[in-house]
């Protein structure tokens, strides 16, 4: 989960305007990613730049094969 999602969500959220400080955790089948920022930066702002970080990083995450049909 490290490599394959939290460290993608963390290059791309450590761009954003106003971000005063970031944290992750991840584990086996989990990553857990928080974001504060400064107090003024409008909140809105901050939620599409947010939404617009992790879908320019959905674009690395690693994709799993599909399964197949025949079992």
């Amino acid at each position: 989960m490290a490599t394959t999602v939290t460290a993608p969500l963390e290059r791309q959220c450590g761009q954003l305007q106003g971000l005063s400080q970031m944290t992750s955790t991840s584990s086996s089948g989990n990553s857990v990613v928080v974001l504060q920022f400064n107090l003024n930066l409008d909140l809105d702002i901050a939620e599409e730049e947010v939404q617009s970080a992790i879908n320019a990083a959905q674009s690395f995450f690693a994709r799993e094969p599909a399964l197949s049909a025949d079992l």
